[in-house]
């Protein structure tokens, strides 16, 4: 092969990427541009809140029974606080349970499975600007002999 067609072919192997850099650089640029804005800047409210509606966030708690509790008994009550109107989700492995908290303390009646119970609890509140929590809860029940 020739020296000048080695020449061309490298040439044309440089030119040729830095072509298609180019293109696609701007084809992202104008994709960008052409995009809506998810929150533009400016106009943002911030949500207006009157006394009467004030709003009291209250994290999850789980005040009875604590983590990795042995209970003797297969039915346990389920005592926390969370946000006023959250929706709240118990999982367990016997039972699902769909609460709606009218006030901040809330008391559920479980039952539980022999052994290991592995319950989740899952608050959905009202005010979607607050997030969503979540606990889980480790207990064991073993009958007494």
């Amino acid at each position: 092969m020739k020296k000048e067609t080695v020449i061309a072919i490298f040439l044309g192997l440089v030119f040729g990427s830095l072509l298609g850099f180019f293109l696609i650089t701007k084809n992202k640029e104008e994709e960008i541009k052409k995009n809506k804005t998810i929150a533009p800047t400016g106009l943002l409210t911030e949500k207006k809140t009157s006394a009467n509606q004030k709003i009291n966030f209250q994290p999850l708690e789980i005040t009875d029974p604590n983590d990795s509790s042995i209970i003797d008994k297969n039915l346990v009550v389920l005592r926390g606080k969370a946000t006023k109107n959250a929706l709240i989700v118990v999982q367990s492995p016997i039972k699902d349970i769909v609460y709606k908290n009218k006030t901040e303390n809330f008391s559920l009646e479980l039952p539980l499975a022999l052994g290991e119970n592995v319950i989740k609890i899952v608050v959905y509140p009202e005010d979607k600007t607050f997030s969503i929590q979540e606990k889980t809860l480790h207990l064991y029940f073993i009958k007494e002999l």
